[in-house]
């Protein structure tokens, strides 16, 4: 199973989650963790091991982080530096957060292949009306 974990500054992440189940219903294998103003790193990183357990090919983990560079990519990063079966991408939007639900459904589906797929499919995420 490829378990989502989001993971941003502030709210955004919850309400990613929010909308998620707007849109596509309640997801068993999704999850997200905030970065609070008041947090610390070392807090931080307590929250990503209560949630990133028991990793192994059999029970991977794709990670949606909201920039690169800041606190949350850069400590659960560590995570995926560890171990193959934890993969993490920056830049993440809602449209990305439903295909990544959508594909979970295909069984057999790696999370390296997963994880490709949806870097190719980012560009096509965003756009400018009216143009």
């Amino acid at each position: 199973m490829i378990h989502i974990l989001i993971t941003s500054h502030g709210g955004m992440a919850q309400g990613m989650v929010q909308s998620v189940k707007m849109l596509v219903g309640e997801q068993e294998n999704l999850d997200y963790v905030t970065f609070d103003e008041e947090m610390g790193q070392d807090e931080l990183d307590e929250l990503y091991a209560d949630k990133i357990k028991d990793v192994s090919e059999d029970n991977q983990y794709l990670i949606l982080c909201d920039i690169k560079g800041g606190s949350p990519f850069n400590v659960v990063s560590r995570y995926s530096f560890k171990n193959d079966d934890v993969a993490v991408i920056y830049g993440m939007n809602l449209p990305i957060l439903i295909e990544a639900i959508v594909q979970c459904g295909n069984e057999g589906l790696k999370l390296k292949e997963l994880a490709g797929y949806l870097q190719q499919q980012a560009g096509s995420t965003i756009g400018l009306s009216g143009l």
